[in-house]
């Protein structure tokens, strides 16, 4: 069943009714071919989704509208003659429907699933390939029609509705190939989860189309700094990021993904990749919003206060140093270290720095007592 759904997914199908329609014009009653595809138009809508479904509609509304004109269609008009007519009608549904395309993707987009906008994204390309398609096919029969001096014989109809019948194909061809090569991308691409600012989910969307989107969607993030003795441990992030490539930050972060986005068991499987071991002591901080022209994200923010050495060198960090408040302080706004870590750091200055300080003002107080 879940094949037939994803098989169903391919919008060119759409056009499968109007090759069935092709196919039995001459053979049996027009009336009954125009049916017979209309109704094949309307079984879509029991098995294939809305977002997918815009050729399968327009093609419905041309045969309906077909069979009614078909009831004032002069007599000395051949069936080739109304294959064509019809042929006109899809083509100006199919203009109808590109001029209408931001009115049609927000109602039916409107707050769903950010995957949906994609799929009527891919409908409307292969409306736009068959209309291009279709303007050809007609131009060429206009042009015989006006240069023929022989009138349209048998052989010159079938000739006609074969050419027809082979753009169509084409295009589904065409789609079934695309479409499984995205499918192939799309297993190997990272699915994030789309969250509000209370980090409910609201849907996914693939990384690598998020990205290209910058910050229409909001993504949860966690991200750890790791203190030793009053010290904080940064490195440079990778160059390969999004924010702020090359930037001097906290050892551990990472996107949630959409199969997990708990932030308890993200930031202990980060570290225990970097790390080979979860046994680092951390607790949660604070969780906030981020946002620049690139991106957006919800930001869960671990901290390890780290005292034994032991237990630091065990993280066998590399490529970093520890950096002393001062140090960091000397540096703030010269667009060294990360937007984020810039943010967090008055933060941390103002919560785990300041009850360290504080400790070790006590400290040798209680050491007399």
């Amino acid at each position: 069943m879940n094949g037939i759904q994803k098989l169903l997914k391919n919008p060119a199908f759409g056009l499968i009714p109007f090759l069935v329609f092709s196919f039995l014009i001459g053979r049996i009653d027009f009336r009954l071919a125009l049916l017979i595809a209309a109704a094949l138009s309307a079984a879509a809508f029991l098995v294939v989704k809305k977002q997918s479904r815009l050729i399968y509609d327009l093609s419905f509304i041309t045969f309906i509208l077909s069979f009614v004109l078909s009831f004032f269609i002069p007599p000395q008009i051949d069936e080739f003659g109304t294959f064509v007519l019809i042929e006109i009608i899809f083509v100006l549904t199919l203009i109808v429907s590109r001029l209408s395309r931001s009115k049609i993707i927000f109602r039916l987009a409107k707050n769903a699933n950010p995957m949906v906008k994609n799929y009527l994204s891919e409908s409307f390309r292969v409306a736009f390939q068959t209309q291009y398609g279709l303007s050809i096919h007609l131009l060429l029969v206009l042009a015989f029609f006006i240069f023929s001096t022989t009138g349209t014989s048998f052989l010159h109809r079938l000739a006609g509705i074969t050419f027809f019948q082979i753009i169509l194909i084409t295009i589904i061809v065409m789609e079934m190939m695309r479409l499984r090569m995205l499918d192939k991308q799309l297993k190997k691409e990272e699915w994030l989860p789309v969250v509000n600012e209370r980090g409910n989910v609201k849907g996914k969307i693939a990384k690598s189309v998020s990205r290209e989107m910058k910050n229409k969607f909001m993504h949860p993030v966690v991200r750890c700094v790791v203190i030793y003795k009053g010290k904080i441990y940064l490195k440079k992030r990778d160059e390969s990021w999004l924010l702020d490539p090359g930037k001097l930050d906290h050892p551990f972060e990472k996107y949630m993904s959409f199969n997990n986005h708990d932030p308890d068991e993200v930031v202990r499987n980060v570290i225990r990749k970097e790390c080979g071991s979860d046994a680092l002591p951390v607790r949660f901080l604070l969780k906030y919003v981020f946002e620049n022209e690139d991106t957006k994200r919800l930001i869960f923010l671990y901290v390890s206060d780290i005292e034994d050495e032991e237990v630091f060198n065990s993280l066998q960090l590399e490529g970093g140093k520890l950096w002393t408040e001062s140090q960091i302080e000397d540096n703030l706004g010269n667009n060294l270290f990360s937007e984020c870590f810039e943010l967090e750091y008055e933060y941390l200055k103002n919560t785990i720095l300041m009850v360290r300080h504080l400790k070790e003002k006590t400290d040798p107080l209680d050491k007399r007592e």
